[in-house]
C-alpha cells in the first residue's frame, strides 16, 4: 500500500512539473516575439552610417536602395536607383516594427520602395492593380554582425540590407549614386555591341553582355549573357535582376549563371575599365565589338520569343513609314476601326515558334488599361523561310480570328506578307531593341522591344 501511495504522489508531481512547463512555455512566443521586435529595432537602427539594401520584384527587375533608420521618431531616409529623383535625393518617411507571425518592418508612409507596388502604372509602370509585385511589409529571417535579411509578406522577395561605411554613406549623401548610375548607363549608350571572354576548355568564347537599367515590366533592371558554346552552333543565354549600388552592379538572386559561371557583380576596376566578377572573384573585363556577336534572328526562340510594340510607343529607330504602320493599330482602337468598340490599351505582340516554324501576330486589346491576361487577343499565324543571311519571307497559315483588333492591324498584316524582311539590333539610350526592315522598301523600319 505504501508502495502505491508512492508511485501516486510520484505520478502527481511529475504532472505537475510538466504542467508548469507547458504553461511557461506557453508564455514564451510573446516573450519570444517582443524580444525579436526590441532586437529588429535595435539592429536597424544600429548602422550609424546607414544600410545598403537590393530587393528583386517579383514582376519586375530589381532595385538598390540606401536607408538610415530613426528609432525615436521611427522615421527612415531613403533613396533609390528607380529614377534620377530618387538616386539624388534623399527623402524621409516613417516604418515601424510589429508583431505579425514574426518581427515585421512595414513602410506605412508613401516612399520610394511603395512606387514598387503602386497599383497605378502611371505611377511605375508595372500592371494595373499590383504594379511591379512589391512589398512594403517585410518579415525578419535572420542578421549577422553586418547584414540583415528579410521577406516580403506577400511576394516573397528578399530584402538584404548590408551596413554602409562612412564612405558610403558620403557618397550617397552627395548624390555620387546618380553619377555612378549614370556612367554605367553611359558605357553601354557608347559601346554597342559589350561582351566578355570566357575560357571553356580550350577555347575562348566571346560572350555579349546586355545591361537593360530601364523600368521596363519584362526586360528592365536585368543583365544578359548570351553567347555561342565551343560546338559552334549551341547559343546559351541567362539572365538575372540586377540592382545599383555606390559600388557598382549588384547581380541578385543567385547570380547569373552561365555556362556553369556564377557572376555575382560589375564594377569599375578603374576610371575607365568595367569588369564583372563570378562568384570566385575572377575578373573578365568588359570589351566592345564593332558588331553584334550573334545574330538576331538566331536568337528568336531561344533568347528572345519575340517582340512587343506597348501601347502608344513608337521607338527609337522607327522611320517615319513604319510608324504610320504600327500608330495606324495603337490609334485605331477605336469604334470606327475596331467595328464598333472602343479600347484604352493594345499593344502588338511578334511570336516565334521555332519547333513548328510559326510565327504569330498577336494583338491585344483591353477596356481597363494594361493587362497580362486580361482583355482580347486577335491571333494570326504564319509559316516562314529563312535564308543564310537572315530574309524571312512570310506565307499565312491562319487568318486572324478572335479579339478586336483585326481592323486596326489590317497595315501590319498587309506589311509581312507582301516584304520579305531583316531583323537586327538597335540600341538607343543603354536600351536594345530589336528592328524589322523590309527588304523591298527599306525606307519601312520598325522598332521592337526585345522579350
Amino acid at each position: 500500500m505504501k508502495k502505491l501511495l508512492y508511485l501516486f504522489m510520484v505520478l502527481l508531481t511529475f504532472a505537475s512539473c510538466k504542467k508548469e512547463e507547458e504553461l511557461n512555455f506557453d508564455d514564451r512566443p510573446e516573450v519570444r516575439m517582443n524580444q525579436s521586435i526590441e532586437e529588429v529595432n535595435t539592429i536597424l537602427a544600429s548602422s550609424p552610417n546607414g544600410w545598403i539594401a537590393t530587393l528583386p520584384t517579383a514582376g519586375g527587375g530589381g532595385y538598390g536602395f540606401y536607408m538610415t533608420f530613426d528609432r525615436a521618431n521611427q522615421v527612415v531616409q531613403m533613396a533609390g536607383d528607380l529614377t534620377d529623383e530618387s538616386a539624388s535625393k534623399i527623402a524621409p518617411s516613417t516604418y515601424r516594427v510589429k508583431a505579425n507571425a514574426g518581427a515585421e518592418l512595414i513602410f506605412d508612409t508613401y516612399n520610394y520602395i511603395s512606387l514598387l507596388s503602386d497599383p497605378n502604372p502611371s505611377s511605375f509602370g508595372g500592371v494595373t492593380g499590383t504594379g511591379l509585385r512589391s512589398d512594403v511589409e517585410f518579415l525578419f529571417e535572420r542578421s549577422t554582425a553586418d547584414s540583415l535579411i528579410l521577406t516580403g509578406k506577400k511576394y516573397r522577395q528578399v530584402l538584404k540590407m548590408v551596413k554602409a561605411t562612412a564612405a558610403q554613406k558620403t557618397a550617397y549623401e552627395s548624390a555620387q549614386y546618380k553619377t555612378l548610375i549614370d556612367k554605367f548607363k553611359a558605357f553601354f549608350v557608347n559601346n554597342a555591341n559589350p561582351f566578355i571572354e570566357v575560357v571553356s576548355g580550350t577555347n575562348t568564347l566571346k560572350v555579349t553582355l546586355t545591361l537593360n537599367s530601364t523600368n521596363s515590366l519584362n526586360s528592365g533592371k536585368r543583365i544578359d549573357l548570351t553567347g555561342v558554346l565551343a560546338d559552334g552552333t549551341t547559343i546559351a543565354s541567362a539572365n538575372m535582376k540586377f540592382a545599383y549600388t555606390i559600388n557598382g552592379v549588384s547581380i541578385l538572386g543567385d547570380g547569373l549563371i552561365w555556362n556553369g559561371i556564377k557572376f555575382v557583380r560589375m564594377a569599375w576596376k578603374d576610371a575607365n575599365t568595367l569588369a564583372i566578377y563570378d562568384s570566385t572573384g575572377k575578373e573578365y573585363i568588359v570589351n566592345n565589338s564593332t558588331v553584334p556577336l550573334v545574330p538576331l534572328h538566331l536568337l528568336f526562340g531561344s533568347k528572345y520569343s519575340g517582340l512587343r510594340s506597348e501601347y502608344k510607343t513608337i521607338y527609337p529607330g522607327t522611320s517615319a513609314a513604319g510608324a504610320d504602320i504600327l500608330n495606324y493599330f495603337h490609334n485605331g482602337l477605336i469604334p470606327a476601326i475596331t467595328g464598333g468598340f472602343a479600347f484604352n490599351y493594345g499593344r502588338i505582340d511578334l511570336d516565334w515558334n521555332i519547333v513548328n516554324k510559326r510565327f504569330l501576330i498577336n494583338g491585344r486589346s483591353s477596356q481597363s488599361g494594361p493587362t497580362e491576361t486580361g482583355g482580347w487577343v486577335t491571333t494570326s499565324s504564319y509559316t516562314y523561310t529563312t535564308d543564310a543571311s537572315g530574309i524571312y519571307k512570310f506565307t499565312q497559315f491562319s487568318a486572324p480570328s478572335g479579339g478586336y483588333v483585326s481592323g486596326p492591324l489590317s497595315r501590319f498584316y498587309t506589311f509581312i506578307l507582301n516584304n520579305r524582311v531583316v531583323f537586327d539590333y538597335f540600341s538607343s539610350g543603354g536600351v536594345l531593341y530589336g528592328r524589322m526592315t523590309s527588304v523591298e522598301n527599306p525606307a519601312i523600319v520598325m522598332t521592337f522591344l526585345l522579350k
